[in-house]
């Protein structure tokens, strides 16, 4: 199973994105595939071990870049569109392909050809975005 930790600065917004991430992937039968918790970004190093990947809300970016510890995980700011639109089977591929990306590295992660996440407009996962241009 694929944990991934929804982060936020508070946990408001993590907590709702990952409570609606879990319902949705219940109701898709993803739950046996990928578990989505949600863990404020002030306490996620503290807390990496819970988890295999962190994604984080588009406003704690700074946060993250600012932090000078070296994390275990990678971490992956999430595109604004995401949040509000997407569904958790495009979470848990954007995941495996961090996570593969990553190749054991801990730290901020981005797809290659997507450095800006406020310039990323899709709602569906890289991967399929790719098929799709292919």
């Amino acid at each position: 199973m694929l944990r991934i930790a929804i982060c936020c600065g508070e946990g408001f917004a993590s907590g709702f994105l990952a409570k609606r991430m879990n319902k949705e992937s219940a109701e898709e039968e993803l739950d046996d595939d990928v578990s989505f918790i949600f863990i404020p970004f002030i306490q996620l190093y503290d807390r990496q071990d819970e988890v295999d990947i962190a994604m984080l809300m588009p406003h704690v970016e700074t946060a993250a870049k600012d932090d000078p510890r070296e994390y275990k995980i990678p971490l992956y700011v999430i595109p604004y569109k995401f949040a509000a639109e997407t569904d958790p089977d495009v979470y848990f591929e954007d995941a495996e392909d961090i996570l593969k990306l990553a190749d054991g590295k801990g730290g901020l992660i981005t797809f290659p050809d997507e450095p800006l996440h406020e310039l990323i407009s899709r709602n569906q996962s890289h991967r399929s975005l790719a098929k799709n241009k292919d």
